[in-house]
């Protein structure tokens, strides 16, 4: 009788796992910005950092969906509860204080890009640049530095479509960008414009692109580790690196 009881016992301990792994996989919604060539809905699998953070989830028994908003937006969306995830962000102190920050996925160069007519190609310190007009995207960190340069005359723009065609309008002197978006912008406009273009030295830094997650819900923690232990997974099987040469990404 007591080796039934034992048996019995063990039965129901398996079973209480299985239900509760069952319940916790979950559906989890992810939004963001169009933001190529990194991510958007024009590029096979939605980009390279949608399928490597879906691939990240899956490996870890969750079903990862994507949705596309106004930057902002989508900010707000995951920020009061309405999503799971903002996909591609990078860190700040003021963000962190409204979401929970993942492993980081990807290190993306961000500078500051001019036309080769206004005559500068490099700068010593941000004092340097007082004098010119900087388009930044609205809703956006860069770094510390330049984020904290109360000084410059920066211009808040609503994408980096419109900044970029601001640029070749000289409607402003500079851009505050991620360098290969910016570039692949250009190359969407190659027969449009015919002005050289350059990215300044130094470039503002590295930053790394994140997921940031929701802190409305009780499982909120737990997504964020299951996410990084996807993650880690892939990293060390080399699916992580699959995928990105899959995308002509190094």
């Amino acid at each position: 009788m007591a080796y039934l009881k034992s048996v019995g016992l063990g039965c129901l301990l398996v079973w209480g796992l299985l239900l509760n792994q069952q319940a916790w996989a979950q559906k989890v919604t992810m939004v963001t910005t169009p933001w190529e060539p990194f991510f958007s809905a024009n590029l096979p699998q939605g980009g390279v950092i949608t399928e490597i953070a879906t691939a990240a989830f899956e490996r870890e028994g969750h079903q990862a969906s994507i949705e596309w908003y106004p930057w902002v937006r989508a900010l707000k969306l995951v920020e009061y509860g309405s999503a799971d995830v903002v996909m591609g962000a990078y860190y700040s102190d003021e963000r962190a204080q409204n979401y929970l920050y993942s492993d980081p996925i990807y290190d993306i160069e961000v500078g500051l890009m001019a036309l080769s007519e206004l005559g500068v190609d490099h700068y010593q310190e941000l004092q340097d640049l007082k004098q010119y007009r900087i388009g930044t995207m609205r809703g956006w960190v860069y770094t510390d530095e330049f984020d904290n340069a109360d000084f410059l005359d920066k211009r808040l723009i609503v994408n980096q479509v419109a900044a970029v065609r601001m640029l070749f309008a000289n409607r402003i002197d500079l851009l505050a960008a991620s360098v290969p978006v910016f570039k692949h912008e250009v190359s969407l406009l190659k027969d449009k414009v015919t002005a050289e273009n350059i990215v300044l030295k130094p470039l503002l830094g590295k930053k790394q692109l994140y997921l940031m997650f929701s802190k409305v819900g009780g499982h909120t923690a737990q997504l964020v580790k299951s996410f990084n232990s996807g993650l880690a997974k892939i990293r060390a099987d080399g699916t992580f690196d699959k995928i990105l040469t899959k995308h002509g990404f190094d």
